[in-house]
């Protein structure tokens, strides 16, 4: 009776006909210009135009060992690629809750002194790249305060445009993709 559930779809017990599915829906996707793709996982995914989501760095935070920190990557990241318009909102709030605890990822350390630790690990010692993550740590921290990503009180700019979203969440993402594989 799982044949009969609106969510579920039945491909008897060959892969075969889901991969013959498959091909022909994201086809349709393609052709009219849907930015969406059915996965092998049996999930529609949303495609972002100008994402920076990939599985590379989707494998690389599967590999942050700071449970926290790589729950809530993975959380933003399964937002972000699903095709619900709304959940644009919840991604970019997911991953700059990432981004802060990401900050405290030295627990031996205060928050301000990991975070400094993380800039200087991601600069290997030039001085121009310490200033620039810096700079770029600070930025993302008041894109977060003063938009209402974060924070929701009415003094908080409202974020109306969907591509916004998308533009917070990339940026954000390319720092903390680039932090992550300096980790140790």
């Amino acid at each position: 009776m799982d044949f009969f559930r609106h969510d579920d779809l039945c491909f008897g017990k060959t892969n075969e006909i889901f991969h013959e599915f498959r091909a022909e829906i994201n086809s349709i996707f393609e052709k009219t210009g849907l930015l969406y793709t059915l996965t092998p996982n049996k999930v529609i995914e949303r495609v972002a135009e100008n994402g920076l989501l990939s599985s590379e760095i989707e494998t690389q935070v599967q590999q942050i060992s700071e449970p926290g920190t790589r729950e809530l990557m993975k959380e933003a990241i399964a937002l972000c690629k699903t095709p619900y318009p709304l959940a644009r909102k919840d991604s970019v709030e997911k991953i700059w809750d990432a981004l802060e605890r990401l900050k405290t990822y030295y627990a031996n350390l205060d928050k301000k002194d990991s975070a400094q630790k993380i800039v200087e690990d991601m600069s290997n010692g030039q001085a121009e790249f310490v200033e620039l993550f810096d700079t770029e740590f600070r930025t993302l921290t008041k894109i977060g305060n003063s938009f209402r990503i974060r924070h929701h009180e009415t003094d908080k700019t409202e974020i109306k445009d969907d591509r916004h979203y998308d533009y917070f969440f990339n940026r954000c993402l390319s720092l903390i993709a680039l932090a992550i594989q300096y980790l140790q």
